[in-house]
């Protein structure tokens, strides 16, 4: 009888420590990185002259400034320096000193159209208003835990007349590296027939119609042949896609946002990739 009771205890003890040994995903766990942010708003008028066009340019930056590991801080910035300005030249730069050089380029770029475009605006008989140029760049944060960072970009533009744009680019982050992930980290090497399939079915399904075509007099086109564009976010949920104003829809439509929970995207993602952690066995 004792054997029987050691043989048993000795069973459960080795079940106890496999499961104690067993690896737990842990989910939500805060990433630790600091930021600050700058905000700035600049008008400059043509000749310095407030009777004359000018530009306009408004930034909120939010950027890192601490996290453990300083080469991922260094890579990190250098990312949103380059998804804030989309360009390398200011990649290296501090985000205070990257900010002040867009903003003269900014100005600089400005005083050439001007003189090239409009030399003569004032024989035009339309207001000063017309030539003038606005833009707008905000940034938040989406989502900060499990060593991954999801980052918004939202941009409104307009260079006079009716040429305005509104766009959001969305930048994902692994931690573990500094580098920004693209589909082909996270999902399978064949997940793209699969995927725009889904996006297509979604979009349909947001609008309440039957079928792509429908959906045309709603101010969308070529949906029917919509293809993921790398502009995605995540989160504990889900991935989230947004095809911007003018990609698949008028403007007026604005941005199509579809958002994806991991359950149903499962089969085409990688076991081992950053969001598998999400994914439940």
């Amino acid at each position: 009888m004792k054997l029987i009771q050691t043989f048993a205890g000795l069973l459960i003890l080795t079940f106890v420590l496999f499961i104690s040994c067993k690896p737990d995903k842990k989910t939500n766990e805060p990433n630790a990185i600091t930021y600050d942010s700058i905000s700035v708003a600049k008008i400059y008028h043509l000749d310095n002259d407030s009777t004359k066009p000018s530009c306009s340019l408004k930034i909120n930056y939010i950027f890192p400034v601490k996290f453990e590991d300083e080469k991922v801080l260094a890579d990190m910035q250098k990312e949103l320096n380059f998804a804030l300005m989309e360009d390398e030249k200011y990649e290296s730069m501090t985000p205070q000193d990257a900010v002040n050089k867009y903003i003269e380029d900014y100005i600089d770029k400005y005083r050439r159209d001007a003189k090239e475009q409009f030399p003569d605006w004032r024989e035009s008989g339309d207001t000063e208003d017309y030539f003038s140029y606005y833009k707008t760049l905000n940034t938040k944060v989406i989502f900060d835990m499990d060593n991954l960072l999801s980052y918004q970009i939202s941009s409104m533009d307009y260079k006079g007349g009716a040429n305005s744009s509104t766009a959001y680019r969305n930048v994902v982050i692994d931690l573990k590296t500094g580098k920004m992930l693209s589909e082909q980290d996270i999902f399978m090497h064949d997940y793209k027939k699969i995927l725009n399939t889904l996006l297509i079915r979604k979009i349909v399904a947001q609008n309440k119609v039957q079928k792509p075509e429908d959906l045309l007099e709603f101010g969308y086109w070529g949906i029917e042949d919509l293809t993921s564009n790398e502009n995605f976010y995540v989160d504990s949920n889900g991935v989230t896609y947004i095809f911007n104003p003018g990609e698949y829809s008028a403007p007026s439509v604005g941005e199509i946002k579809v958002y994806l929970p991991y359950e149903e995207i499962r089969n085409i993602l990688k076991e081992d990739s950053p969001v598998s952690i999400f994914v439940e066995d």
